[in-house]
């Protein structure tokens, strides 16, 4: 879409948005005929059909906007066709009997496209106990797909398989916009069950991604925040703010995902963005997502972040890579951040703003207005750190309290002599320190420079178990080519290949486990393809599963490159198995089980150096 067509139509949003039709005077399910399926295809030629069946489909949006369904009903759009307006169905489904609301036929998924002026494709307020998958939707002024309420607790809203995408409305009013908002309407209304799963939402020039949370409501009391949200097996992209985020959430998961190009407003106006992270979450985990690729238009700008006023949260096994700020960050700001966990993570060429490196860091700790880090550990994180100046790895500022605050069993590989800033209140032990293109290291602790090691330690009484090591080159610890050569073609036939068994559940959709694979699978392929990767899949079906099933589910993965093949799973168990080959059959890595982005990303950047960007087709479906 044009720069111009934006325009038109951000014009055509702020002079047309109206509110849909009142549910008032709508028809209501026969409740005689318990549960119900209505069929709707827009391609059909006439409006004279009760939506009963296939052949007597409704051919018009509106014809389910003025139904209340009731527990249980099924909405399926016909594959292939596509409607035009706002899809708003009325009613809600009971703790017994969700809503459906789906697919049927075959081909790809069905999709809706906002008219210009309206503010979402798809809508529902005040609703709940809802299961909505496999279509597509596109447009909107401020939403793709908004779900909100005004009053109470609204139950089980799933959203699966979905592809959400151009989003374009003008100059951002507030966050609670973009893609796929859940967000609540008034500051004692919530949600409880979120899932978010097998989503692909892209291009906006709103604000977020994926949006579980928020509400601009000042104090908020822990019982009226979101419970149980899962977020898992989605991938983000092309976003003028955050790309996947909990606001106010208790028990929250974002798991499996993806999120690059974030942070694309160009000046800034309501905030500063991140890819993935967390603001007044309690127990939530962000666990083996991949963030790239990020930018902000003022601070921020990184992959991962654990923000203020959190407890009990975890970023763990991901992977956050060339990114314009921080790798990952902890804050605390008026509030106390509890309990924090950093472990396990891999971060590879952050930083890559001379701006940001220098005032963040890869690892970003900070404090400000009063606020703290109560309870803290760093460990196991692997860090290459390369940044365009003498810039520490390890930034921390925080006012860091508690019993435990730990920096641990961590590798920083760096390209700079500085290797870590850090106020005294930060234990450091048992870590390894490696310099990259000369014999300089430097650690400044407590506002003190160390120019050795060993006076680093002795001095600072830091680093029990800790070692370091310097390197005259940066190929000798930096991730780039090791095996194939820089030069030449020598990049063209390695391969990643990969074969596990796959499930599907009572609604027809992949399994969590097997589009988890598949996501991370497809996002190497994706960044590696210029330098020459090619990946096969083989999956295992059961015997049972239709050939119509399967191939809707191909359809809908957007296999990105992927070369996806099948076979019958039979009665024999398949064990999942993922290989990197080189160019003679070879094999230089092997996985037993699932692979995470952590392991496939560093060993694919080992032996094919830094993704060729420039040359990437972020489109690719």
């Amino acid at each position: 879409m044009t720069r111009l067509s934006r325009r038109f139509v951000a014009a055509v949003c702020l002079l047309a948005m109206a509110s849909f039709a009142s549910a008032a005077g709508a028809q209501t399910s026969d409740s005689t005929t318990r549960p119900a399926e209505y069929y709707l295809d827009c391609s059909a030629p006439h409006a004279s059909g009760d939506g009963r069946s296939p052949e007597t489909a409704w051919n018009a949006l509106h014809a389910v906007n003025e139904h209340i369904f009731l527990p249980g009903d099924t909405i399926r759009l016909r594959r292939g066709t596509e409607c035009h307006g706002l899809l708003w169905p009325k009613g809600s489904g009971s703790t017994a009997a969700a809503i459906r609301l789906a697919a049927y036929g075959s081909g790809p998924r069905p999709k809706v496209t906002a008219n210009k002026g309206d503010e979402e494709a798809f809508k529902l307020f005040g609703q709940e106990y809802w299961d909505v998958d496999s279509l597509e939707f596109s447009g909107g002024c401020v939403f793709g797909v908004y779900v909100s309420g005004d009053k109470g607790i609204l139950h089980h809203i799933h959203l699966r398989n979905l592809s959400v995408h151009e989003v374009f409305g003008g100059d951002v009013k507030h966050k609670e916009s973009g893609l796929v908002v859940v967000s609540p309407g008034t500051v004692h209304q919530h949600f409880d069950d979120v899932l978010v799963e097998g989503i692909t939402a892209n291009a906006t020039d709103q604000w977020a991604g994926i949006l579980v949370g928020g509400g601009n409501f000042g104090e908020v009391t822990e019982e009226d925040w979101n419970t149980h949200v899962v977020v898992r097996n989605s991938v983000v992209h092309d976003v003028y703010g955050d790309g996947i985020i909990l606001f106010r959430v208790k028990d929250g998961v974002i798991d499996h995902s993806a999120a690059w190009q974030m942070g694309m407003q160009p000046t800034q106006s309501i905030g500063t963005p991140n890819a993935i992270w967390t603001w007044m979450c309690k127990d939530c985990v962000v666990s083996r997502n991949e963030a790239f690729l990020t930018d902000s238009p003022g601070v921020d700008g990184g992959a991962f972040d654990i923000d203020y006023g959190n407890i009990r949260n975890s970023v763990t096994e991901n992977y956050g890579h060339d990114t314009q700020g921080y790798c990952i960050a902890v804050f605390g700001a008026g509030y106390v951040t509890h309990d924090s966990v950093v472990e396990g993570n891999l971060c590879i060429e952050n930083g890559r703003s001379p701006r940001m490196a220098r005032y963040q860091g890869a690892i970003f700790l900070w404090t400000w207005n009063d606020g703290v880090i109560e309870n803290l550990r760093v460990e196991k994180n692997v860090i290459f750190w390369n940044p365009p100046g003498n810039f520490p790895a390890l930034l921390n500022r925080g006012d860091i309290r508690g019993s435990e605050r730990i920096f641990k069993e961590n590798q920083i590989y760096s390209g700079a002599s500085s290797l870590i800033e850090s106020n005294k209140n930060l234990d450091f032990r048992n870590n390894r320190y490696i310099t990259c293109g000369g014999g300089h290291a430097a650690w400044t602790f407590n506002d003190e420079i160390f120019n050795t090691f060993e006076a680093y330690r002795t001095k600072a009484k830091q680093e029990q178990g800790s070692s370091w090591t310097s390197y005259e080159s940066y190929a000798a610890c930096l991730p780039g080519p090791t095996e194939a050569s820089a030069t030449d073609n020598a990049h063209e036939g390695w391969r990643v290949v990969s074969e596990f068994p796959v499930h599907f559940d009572s609604q027809e959709l992949l399994d969590a486990a097997s589009l988890g694979q598949l996501l991370v699978l497809k996002n190497q392929q994706l960044q590696f393809r210029p330098s020459g990767l090619r990946s096969a899949v083989t999956l295992y079906v059961p015997q049972a599963v239709t050939s119509e099933t399967l191939q809707n589910a191909l359809l809908d993965l957007s296999q990105g490159g992927l070369q996806v093949s099948t076979r019958n799973a039979g009665n024999s168990p398949i064990q999942p198995r993922t290989r990197v080959l080189r160019p003679d059959g070879s094999v230089a890595a092997e996985w037993h089980g699932s692979v995470g982005p952590t392991e496939l990303g560093l060993a694919l950047r080992k032996v094919l150096g830094t993704p060729i960007y420039s040359q990437v087709d972020f489109t690719a479906r």
